[in-house]
């Protein structure tokens, strides 16, 4: 695996953990539900997997070779990136002192700065993941060779086992598989986001198909999918289920059920 890979392969991790977040979100904002232990757990995720460990190997390893190879730190993606996790940082500083707020004193106030601030993370680091997969990563790989990739991937895993521990990477991707199903159950997360939106509703239905009655999935898009429901129930009737549940402003996600 080359060092962009291995950095591809986390996002898909952080993104997972969004859709995560976004969910705890929405439960305090339209259910006044609120789950600490499970916000602990994914600010801790936040905190050292995606900062220390992703962005710590970004911001030592990566991004000082990205230079060397002739792409600018000021005025260019490097400086953008670098600026952009020092807000996520500011964020995810505020969702823990408001937890530790909350869990001293649970009152309104708290909770409203944890969700503004989530809301600003989640959007955040969307539109950062978005920008270094197809921007800063594809100008990597164009830039690196094979020999600096597969020495950069060594250093990852070095960094890795000296900032976080051995077996820490492991234990924090068993923790997000274990809150998908206290969140979800039995239904899978469908993430289309970055499948073309020309082929998304054909894809979805093609899923929805496969699906034996009465089992989900979680669909996950970037915008309400409301034209989705309305082809839906002109191609299924009654055969389906649909609920919300998260509704933006960033991620849309919907468990979407097929009937008997």
């Amino acid at each position: 695996m080359t060092a962009i890979k291995q950095l591809k392969k986390e996002h898909e991790a952080i993104r997972t953990a969004l859709v995560l977040l976004d969910m705890l979100r929405n439960k305090i904002e339209n259910e006044r539900v609120v789950d600490i232990e499970k916000l602990e757990r994914l600010a801790e995720f936040f905190s050292v997997f995606a900062d220390k460990c992703h962005h710590g190997k970004e911001e030592n390893m990566l991004f000082p070779e990205l230079e060397k190879a002739g792409i600018p730190r000021e005025g260019g993606p490097i400086g953008v990136m670098l600026t952009e996790h020092e807000f996520g940082r500011g964020y995810i500083r505020i969702i823990n002192e408001s937890i530790k707020s909350y869990k001293a004193k649970p009152d309104v106030s708290a909770l409203e700065k944890m969700v503004e601030a989530i809301k600003g993370y989640v959007d955040l680091l969307e539109q950062h993941i978005n920008k270094e997969n197809n921007i800063l990563f594809v100008m990597a790989d164009m830039h690196l060779s094979d020999k600096t990739q597969k020495e950069l991937f060594e250093k990852f895993e070095e960094f890795e086992l000296n900032e976080i521990g051995a077996q820490k990477h492991e234990e924090f991707h068993k923790m997000l598989n274990e809150m998908k199903y206290e969140l979800l159950g039995e239904a899978k997360i469908l993430d289309v986001r970055d499948i073309p939106p020309v082929y998304r509703h054909r894809f979805i239905l093609e899923k929805f198909d496969e699906l034996n009655p009465s089992d989900s999935f979680i669909l996950v898009n970037d915008h309400d999918p409301k034209p989705l429901y309305y082809q839906f129930q002109a191609e299924k009737g009654e055969k389906f289920g649909w609920e919300y549940i998260s509704a933006g402003p960033t991620i849309w996600s919907v468990k979407i059920t097929k009937k008997n």
